[in-house]
């Protein structure tokens, strides 16, 4: 897409840049913390088939602008003709041969419809300004998807080398159980057991390897990185420091505006502000319609009706007015008036019960980035404390007081609370940036004119 249409874009769908010091501006995000997903959201807006087929939704949006406003402009055309004929006329012995030349052209420029056109032509300029809104939007739910795909693998990355790790811990038991039954310490029963969750184990592997096969093919057809592998995604998930008066600050400054809106209410508005010039446009097609006409035209016209009277060739050039009036369609002009009261009454509602739920919505979404929050400072608590008692455990066995069995059950614990802390993070993450996007402040919009100047 033309970087120069793009920026234009982001510029009105934008609702302004985040001043220095906002709560924007210290929102925690995946692409700051990953700087590998910073370039992958970069290059979807060129490679993302999903943003491929925006593109050409926006095309079509400005073809139909383009056709809309066509009404605004003269339109000109008209035929020519030449033709041999050989004619014989009545009372005149001979036949002889004639060269036919007609033609006739004419502009046509509409000079008072009732607004009609103008209407028209700001239907479609208000509906190219909604695909681009909708173009914007739709980068960044791409945007969004992206950012959770991405914080996903590394979960399931994580999820994979537990299971790894699990498979080793219960491989080394069933070897550990073969050697006490080799010395008839534990019986078959023990063993056999031992086996059975080995293979359990196995299969649980294998399942997460697979999962995170999965979710790289998905993750590459998401953002048209083909060759994106498991080596890129991250090992490791940074700790989120601060953000607790995010929500509050984001809600407060939201809530404060005049009229709050967001992308929904937006589109909504301008889709009610089409239909009410369509409406005007179907209460006058029974008006008169005058225009402004031009034109020349030739034609072979016989002056008399007497036999052998002489044809010639005559040629008008004329310029004027001209009119057309439908005076009864077959209430087909009431219909369409009637239907479009009726979407245009369903828009307001929709409207109205857009814009007064707003508030509320807005609250849910602070309150739900709240608990995600809570709950990411949670996972986090429990993963210090089963880091710390590995330590402990590290340190014992050393010294000999505790069994390697006991202290694989501490390193299963941390990868558990690990899993758990990184998935904490991740759901904080995409709850930030659903309530960004929701409140229109996703910075990833705004970014993007940076990076097209």
């Amino acid at each position: 897409m033309n970087p120069a249409r793009l920026l234009s874009i982001l510029v009105l769908c934008a609702p302004g840049i985040p001043l220095l010091g906002s709560p924007v501006d210290s929102a925690a995000l995946p692409e700051r913390l990953f700087p590998g997903l910073d370039q992958i959201l970069r290059d979807a807006l060129s490679q993302s088939p999903a943003i491929v087929q925006r593109n050409l939704e926006l095309e079509i949006a400005r073809g139909d602008e383009m056709q809309a406003k066509s009404g605004l402009y003269p339109s000109a055309g008209g035929y020519v003709s030449y033709e041999e004929a050989r004619e014989s006329r009545e009372g005149i012995a001979n036949t002889y041969n004639a060269g036919l030349l007609n033609y006739s052209f004419s502009i046509n420029q509409p000079i008072w419809r009732w607004n009609t056109v103008k209407n028209n032509a700001r239907m479609g300029q208000i509906r190219r300004e909604m695909a681009e809104r909708q173009y914007a939007d739709g980068y960044r739910l791409l945007a969004l998807q992206i950012r959770g795909a991405y914080l996903d693998l590394i979960v399931q990355r994580a999820a994979a080398d537990q299971a790894t790790f699990n498979k080793k811990l219960a491989d080394d038991a069933v070897r550990l159980a073969q050697d006490r039954l080799a010395k008839g310490a534990i019986s078959g029963g023990e063993v056999f057991d031992l086996g059975m969750s080995a293979q359990q184990a196995a299969l649980a592997a294998d399942r997460a390897d697979e999962n995170l096969h999965q979710a790289l093919i998905s993750f590459r057809r998401l953002t048209g990185q083909v060759a994106f592998d498991a080596g890129q995604i991250p090992d490791d998930f940074p700790v989120i420091h601060g953000g607790e008066d995010l929500p509050d600050r984001l809600l407060a400054d939201f809530l404060a505006q005049k009229e709050p809106q967001n992308n929904d209410t937006l589109v909504l508005h301008k889709q009610l502000e089409v239909e009410g010039l369509n409406l005007e446009v179907q209460r006058k097609r029974l008006y008169p319609m005058f225009s402004a006409v031009a034109g020349i035209s030739q034609s072979r016209q016989q002056y008399s009706i007497a036999a052998g009277s002489p044809l010639y060739q005559v040629t008008d050039r004329y310029v004027g007015v001209s009119a057309s009036w439908s005076i009864f369609d077959g209430w087909s002009t009431r219909s369409a008036i009637l239907s479009s009261q009726a979407r245009k009454k369903q828009l307001e509602l929709r409207y109205r019960q857009l814009t007064e739920n707003l508030p509320e919505n807005a609250q849910r979404e602070a309150k739900q980035t709240d608990l995600a929050m809570r709950q990411m400072r949670i996972s986090d608590r429990l993963f210090d404390d089963r880091r710390t008692f590995l330590q402990v455990r590290e340190q014992d066995f050393k010294r000999g007081t505790v069994s390697e069995t006991d202290l694989n059950a501490a390193r299963a614990a941390f990868v558990a609370a690990k899993i758990a802390s990184f998935s904490a993070r991740a759901a904080y993450l995409q709850q930030v940036g659903e309530f960004l996007g929701f409140i229109m402040e996703d910075p990833i919009v705004q970014e993007l004119k940076v990076r097209h100047p």
